[in-house]
């Protein structure tokens, strides 16, 4: 069994001193022992878990498509190499490209929940998507994340009080924006 976890210790195995540490940060993070979780309870499916991932695959923006996907695979091959989610169920990734056009993705959206029968859909790259695959995301119950490509738009209108659709804060880009100091807003003093 690993010995107890302090401040001194966690620091010295990154090379840090406790001054500079605390110099720097003003705190240091407080770092726990993982423990095996109790077996699962309940009838766990055999079946796989299904996730429609839609990303851009061609075109230009598959230069930030394919590594968010290759993310997700890596992710989903170690799950599945230590038994599945639950030491039970395998995931499936099922790839759909977001290049494809807005109404080409609500149909793909569509057909993945409907035909394919995923559980959960996440992805997208372009802020002009989201705000026509969050209302759907919704209408079909589906779990959805986007990653990316959220907008006020979406939040504020498309889908304001989602249940079923996460994604970056709702006001991650009005935040963003009062919060970056700009050379009017600095002191000079």
């Amino acid at each position: 069994m690993a010995g107890e976890v302090n401040r001194r210790n966690f620091l010295s195995t990154l090379g840090v001193s406790v001054g500079a540490a605390v110099a720097a940060a003003g705190t240091v993070p407080i770092v726990g022992v993982a423990h095996a979780q109790d077996k699962p309870k309940g009838n766990i499916p055999d079946k796989p878990y299904r996730i429609g991932h839609m990303t851009f695959f061609t075109g230009p923006g598959a230069v930030l498509g394919e590594p968010m996907f290759k993310g997700q695979q890596l992710a989903a091959d170690e799950i599945n190499a230590a038994g599945g989610l639950l030491g039970k169920r395998k995931i499936e990734l099922l790839k759909a490209d977001e290049n494809a056009g807005t109404d080409a993705n609500v149909k793909e959206l569509r057909r993945l929940k409907l035909s394919e029968n995923i559980d959960f859909f996440c992805g997208i790259t372009s802020s002009g998507n989201t705000p026509a695959l969050g209302p759907v995301a919704e209408e079909l119950k589906l779990l959805t994340i986007f990653v990316d490509g959220c907008t006020d738009f979406l939040f504020d209108k498309a889908v304001p009080n989602p249940h079923y659709r996460r994604g970056p804060s709702p006001s991650a880009s009005r935040t963003s924006i009062r919060t970056i100091p700009t050379a009017a807003t600095r002191s000079t003093t």
